[in-house]
């Protein structure tokens, strides 16, 4: 009763009240989104390793199988989905929306540390937290104007060290991607005749390269 005495006393204030409800109503209405079906992205780690030059049967034997063994049973994993393309294979791992993340990608990173022996031609595997559509990603050409007659694809090296470098400096920029440059290579022509002269094979000739090819350390040195 003093509700309905209140009101009836002070008509001004119950009228200003609602008419506002109604206009924070109508506020809310044309605002506030309103979905039937909300976008829900589980949290997801993708793991890509690459091999160039191997056929997605090689990379599926001798790496996603492997990965796959030791990635088994990872807390709060719900589906795990692998594909094997040439010079790539890929594993895609889908955990529990209340799944922390920090927490799963050290696990997941841990486990993969348990495969050894890679192909030495293969890289070693890169993890990341979101699948490439749900990343923002901008693309940037480099072109030549005016009188540059240099072929394009001889500023990979610029473009890596100078431009990638300075855009990795940037806030918020997770990865940067280079594509398009060539890169320097040596190149071994083989003579069948000298080499039947001295009584060598393609095989040892491979051998000898790798076994040249090394880095080791030559000591410490001291600079300014």
């Amino acid at each position: 009763m003093h509700l309905i005495r209140l009101a009836i006393g002070r008509p001004i204030a119950v009228m200003s009240a609602v008419l506002m409800v109604i206009m924070f109503g109508l506020v809310a209405l044309f605002t506030i989104p309103i979905q039937l079906a909300p976008d829900v992205h589980k949290p997801v780690i993708t793991i890509t390793t690459n091999w160039p030059g191997a056929a997605p049967a090689e990379i599926e034997r001798e790496i996603v199988n492997r990965q796959e063994e030791v990635l088994k049973g990872l807390v709060g994993l719900s589906e795990m989905v692998s594909s094997s393309q040439d010079g790539r294979g890929r594993i895609t791992l889908e955990f529990d929306i209340d799944q922390n993340m920090v927490r799963a990608l050290l696990l997941v990173a841990n486990r993969l540390d348990r495969v050894t022996d890679y192909p030495e031609e293969a890289d070693e595997p890169s993890l990341r937290t979101a699948e490439a559509e749900d990343r923002p990603i901008g693309w940037y050409i480099l072109q030549t104007q005016g009188d540059d007659t240099r072929p394009i694809h001889t500023y990979g090296d610029f473009a890596t060290d100078v431009i990638g470098e300075r855009l990795e400096r940037v806030s918020g920029v997770g990865r940067v991607n280079v594509y398009g440059g060539s890169e320097r290579e040596m190149q071994v022509v083989v003579e069948p005749e000298k080499m039947a002269r001295y009584g060598l094979t393609v095989s040892q000739m491979v051998d000898a390269l790798r076994r040249a090819n090394a880095s080791i350390s030559a000591g410490d040195i001291d600079e300014g």
